[in-house]
This record gives structure tokens, C-alpha cells and sequence, in this order.
């Protein structure tokens, strides 16, 4: 398949065109966009759902903003939040996944090294909830966690397609970590500019340094990692990132 970038970039333009055509696209239409890619059934799966959900969250904004012009709209329309329907669909669904420990994944990645293709949905599903919580780090003005929560899956997503068949698992788990972070800081360059970016990691690490103190003060120790991530509510594998960058 042609680079991720170029793929993750043709797939962009797709969505704009499928939100802007005046009559409704089909699968095969926008499928055909791809068909000098050699994508196998997972990643048409992935192209559908990702362009499907961006244009399916438009049609919601804009029938909200229509139901708000004419004073029709009903407290159950919105969680208060600013979340959209569509949001809180995917929320709903991450309720009904199962969990899975650490050893649960090692397996499921040792599966992949090996060159099990079918396992990646697993992951996927699997990764949805650390997903979320490293795209809620990210929130700033002018970004909303369904497009940073999108963005971490696609980026999720190709990452394992480019670690299939590797034939090692080591460290997998902090590799998918990095790849969904970047995806997200990446979309957020792109919205808020580098400046805000740089801001928000700032405030980050504010914040962790405060907690630090805090929790020193508290407990006459170094607090661990575990503790940070517990009061924070940021993941242990951020706080790690983070740490390395204030050292």
C-alpha cells in the first residue's frame, strides 16, 4: 500500500468530498478514490467507517444548529457537555467492551508480530478506551476529543498494519502509544498551530510538576508514577513522556 502519510491524506480529501457532494456517495464511489492502492478489506473497512462517521457528525452539528435557530431543541439532544449524538454512541459502545489486561494484549500482539492479520480488530477494540484518555490530554481551544479520538484510531490503525508480521512484540505496547500520540499532536498542529500545541504540553507539564509537590508533601516520598497518573488522570505512559521532557 502507498506510504501512510499519502494514505492518511487521500483518505482527508475523501471525507471532504463525500461532506460537500451534493448527492449522497456510495461505497464503490469512494472506494475508487483508493483503487490505485492496494488496500485489503480492513483498511476498506477503515476508509468506509472513518469517512462515514466524519460525515455523519456534519449532518448532526448542522441539524442541531438548525434546531437551535428555531428554539426546538430538547434537553435530551445534548449530554451538556457539547458532545455530539454521534459521540455518545461511541461512548455507549465503549461501555460494552470487555477489558483487557496486560497479558490479554502481549498475546494479542505476539499474534500480530507473527503475521496474524485478523487480531488487528481485536487490538483495535482493545486500545479504544486508551485512546480516548490520551486524546482528552490533548483538549485545547478550537479542538474537540471526537476528531483527536478519530484521529488516535486511524493512526492506531495503521500502525498495526505497518507492525503485522514484524516478528516482534517487544515494547509494541509503548510503540502504539507513540504512534496514537503523534497522530493526535499531528491533527493538532494542523488546527491549533504549533504555538498552542507547545502551550498545552506546557500547562502539562505545570500541572505535573504542582502534583509532584503535592503529593510529596502528602505522602514524604517521591509519589510514583502510578500515584501521578491516579491524581492527574493522565495515563502512566504521558506522564513517562512528560517526565523525560522536564528532565
Amino acid at each position: 500500500m502507498t506510504d501512510q502519510n499519502t494514505f492518511m491524506e487521500v483518505v482527508k480529501n475523501v471525507a471532504e468530498i463525500v461532506r460537500t457532494a451534493e448527492v449522497p456517495m456510495g461505497e464503490e464511489e469512494i472506494l475508487a478514490y483508493f483503487s490505485d492502492m492496494d488496500l485489503n478489506e480492513n483498511q476498506k473497512k477503515l476508509v468506509l467507517e472513518y469517512i462515514a462517521t466524519a460525515h455523519l457528525e456534519e449532518n448532526t452539528e448542522a441539524a442541531e444548529n438548525k434546531e437551535d435557530t428555531v428554539g426546538n431543541v430538547e434537553d435530551t439532544e445534548s449530554d451538556g457537555d457539547g458532545e455530539s449524538k454521534v459521540f455518545q454512541m461511541y461512548l455507549n459502545e465503549l461501555s460494552e467492551i470487555p477489558s483487557f489486561t496486560v497479558a490479554d494484549r502481549e498475546k494479542l500482539y505476539e499474534r500480530l508480530a507473527a503475521g496474524e492479520e485478523s487480531v488487528i480488530d481485536t487490538i483495535s477494540k482493545a486500545w479504544l478506551k486508551k485512546v480516548l484518555t490520551i486524546a482528552e490530554g490533548y483538549l485545547a481551544d478550537k479542538l474537540n476529543v471526537e476528531d483527536l479520538v478519530q484521529e488516535g484510531n486511524l493512526a492506531l490503525f495503521l500502525k498495526l498494519q505497518e507492525m503485522l508480521n514484524c516478528g516482534d512484540a517487544k515494547n509494541m505496547e509503548e510503540t502504539l502509544a507513540q504512534a496514537v500520540e503523534e497522530g493526535i499532536m499531528s491533527y493538532c498542529s494542523e488546527i491549533t498551530g504549533e504555538k498552542e500545541l507547545e502551550n498545552t504540553l506546557v500547562g502539562k507539564m505545570s500541572l505535573v510538576h504542582e502534583a509532584k509537590k503535592l503529593l510529596a508533601m502528602d505522602k514524604g516520598r517521591e509519589p510514583s508514577l502510578e500515584e501521578l497518573s491516579e491524581y492527574t488522570k493522565m495515563s502512566v505512559e504521558e506522564l513517562a513522556d512528560l517526565q523525560k521532557m522536564m528532565n
